[in-house]
């Protein structure tokens, strides 16, 4: 994209929901300043940022997991179910496998820390508008943990991102081209990939892989 194309490109429209009023204007705060995003709607909880959703159509939502009333998991399914395109990023300080996955589920693009800070929330936020998919280390650590992914599994998953064939792999870690076939299957079934593009997908996507 030209940098006049950009300068002229339209900003990237928000919807941000939170029901602690202060945690909520701190996040208008460092978003505000921000040429290229422009925060159309604020929501104090999950039943009022689906309203605001069908009224506004913002570009992205950003729903706090833990809401009184409607929870940010249900506001992210009712906005889903209505809008399969919609983008939505999940703000949370847990790092619950249990969130995650619910968040996962129910088609958020990614869930982001709070305690992040601005610089992390707003690459999310650019990512996100782009229609890529983004989980704070933190919880990409958590679901790693929990997948129990062993070193050399990721070893493994690491040559399958460069298009290494599993003899290549072998060779390169210094093990049988048997067991490079034993762990990409145990890799496809942890990460229900169906195919090795699938788990390379999903290993970029919860940051255990990175571009070079």
């Amino acid at each position: 994209m030209l940098a006049t194309e950009f300068m002229n490109a339209p900003p990237t429209r928000l919807l941000i929901a939170d029901d602690h009023v202060v945690v909520r204007m701190g996040i208008v705060s460092m978003l505000a300043i921000e040429d290229d995003l422009e925060i159309v709607a604020e929501a104090c909880d999950g039943e009022q940022a689906v309203a605001l959703y069908h009224e506004r159509r913002p570009d992205v939502v950003l729903l706090d997991v833990r809401m009184s009333g409607l929870g940010g998991i249900e506001a992210l399914r009712r906005i889903r179910a209505s809008d399969p395109e919609a983008i939505v990023l999940m703000l949370s300080t847990s790092e619950l496998e249990t969130e995650v996955a619910l968040a996962s589920e129910a088609g958020a693009v990614g869930y982001i820390l709070k305690t992040e800070g601005q610089e992390a929330l707003v690459a999310a936020i650019r990512s996100a508008a782009r229609g890529e998919h983004l989980f704070s280390p933190a919880v990409a650590l958590r679901i790693a943990e929990c997948r129990k992914l062993s070193k050399r599994e990721l070893d493994v998953l690491t040559g399958m991102s460069r298009g290494l064939a599993n003899k290549e792999i072998a060779i390169e870690l210094g093990i049988s081209e048997h067991t490079v076939k034993s762990y990409v299957k145990t890799l496809l079934k942890k990460l229900d990939a169906t195919d090795r593009a699938g788990a390379v997908s999903c290993g970029f996507t919860h940051g255990w892989l990175k571009v070079s």
